[in-house]
């Protein structure tokens, strides 16, 4: 009988830009396409050679997080599977704005959004903490339950964020550190007990 692995490969592919990325507009939720230079950037990184091959490649189940999903899939030979809990947190009111209309509409929430963006809860919309415990209990149980070697997840900036942010042992108030310009496809090894710890990352507060 073969040894249970100890340790399981997270690959991270980032979301492939949409057009309200490129137009600097805020985005959490909403259904966008891949722009066309979106597209364009995530295909010449997939096509540069790389290790593993993941059996499934997780998504949530927006369009321009699909696309990526099923990109990466046509080249690695690998199935896809939409999770919703891996979206990104709905900004209610904030979706669409651009920045400078986001700090002169919202201005205590954009504060918020720069300086400690754990504690922001957009209008009509979900808290930044509630959707990074969402996020991280779904890529915690998706480790456990692995059976291969490596976990493949597709997650938006802001998911992609808060998840670097605890990969690389950070505050969530980091976060817009851990995001911008960084690799398509990053690979992390992980002992397979970190899940546990992945799952009571983040202490979410009751509204009052």
């Amino acid at each position: 009988m073969a040894a249970k692995r100890t340790h399981v490969v997270l690959c991270l592919i980032q979301c492939g830009q949409t057009t309200w990325d490129t137009e600097g507009r805020v985005h959490g939720a909403t259904d966008l396409p891949l722009s066309e230079t979106g597209r364009q950037a995530l295909i010449d990184e997939l096509d540069r050679p790389r290790e593993g091959k993941p059996a499934v490649i997780y998504h949530p189940d927006d369009e321009a997080a699909a696309d990526t999903a099923h990109l990466a899939a046509e080249r690695w030979g690998s199935k896809t599977k939409a999770l919703e809990e891996l979206a990104d947190p709905n900004l209610g009111l904030l979706e669409g704005l651009s920045v400078r209309d986001f700090e002169d509409r919202f201005p205590s929430r954009h504060r918020q959004w720069e300086e400690d963006p754990l504690s922001l809860a957009p209008p009509e919309g979900e808290g930044f903490a509630a959707a990074a415990d969402r996020i991280f209990q779904a890529v915690a149980k998706l480790i456990k339950k692995s059976r291969s070697g490596e976990v493949a997840i597709v997650l938006h900036d802001l998911g992609a964020g808060m998840l670097r942010c605890w990969l690389a042992d950070r505050p969530l108030g980091d976060l817009w550190k851990m995001t911008g310009d960084r690799p398509h496809i990053e690979r992390y090894v992980l002992p397979r007990e970190m899940a546990a710890e992945l799952e009571n990352a983040v202490e979410v507060k009751e509204e009052e």
